[in-house]
């Protein structure tokens, strides 16, 4: 054992000291990430239930924040394509028809879709707020 010492702990000690802090400082910090992320999330989907194209509003209606991983939170649409959808190929002929797709897949991508991108610009006019608010949250210790 070493005599060199850091008043609280032995230099040997001293990596297996700092592991526990950092756990402890993750551990503390968890639930204000949580609520943070949670926060950003909310931000979004107020912002994108704002802008998606309104029909019978089923569609505005339907966006849903998944929870499923730590840290992370998923802003997902539960709406389908009614009846058949064709996949371009890659000479952009008429390809194989699929049903179930999601409709954000095809109001978003497809070409010929008068709202092409509305999510992607829906995210980037409100990425500072969902910052600023998942700032907030942290700076409020998770409230």
């Amino acid at each position: 054992m070493s005599n060199i010492s850091t008043h609280k702990y032995a230099l040997d000690e001293l990596p297996d000291a700092l592991d526990e802090m950092l756990k402890d400082f993750l551990q503390s910090s968890f639930e204000a990430r949580q609520d943070a992320v949670q926060a950003g999330a909310e931000v979004f989907k107020s912002a994108i239930e704002s802008a998606t194209p309104k029909d019978t509003g089923e569609m505005a209606q339907s966006w849903k924040i998944k929870t499923k991983y730590v840290d992370v939170r998923y802003v997902g649409n539960t709406r389908v394509a009614k009846g058949q959808v064709h996949r371009k190929t890659k000479s952009g002929g008429k390809g194989e028809a699929r049903s179930n797709v999601p409709l954000t897949n095809v109001l978003e991508y497809s070409a010929k879709s008068p709202h092409y991108g509305f999510i992607r610009q829906t995210f980037d006019a409100v990425e500072p707020q969902i910052f600023s608010a998942m700032k907030k949250t942290i700076e409020n210790g998770g409230k």
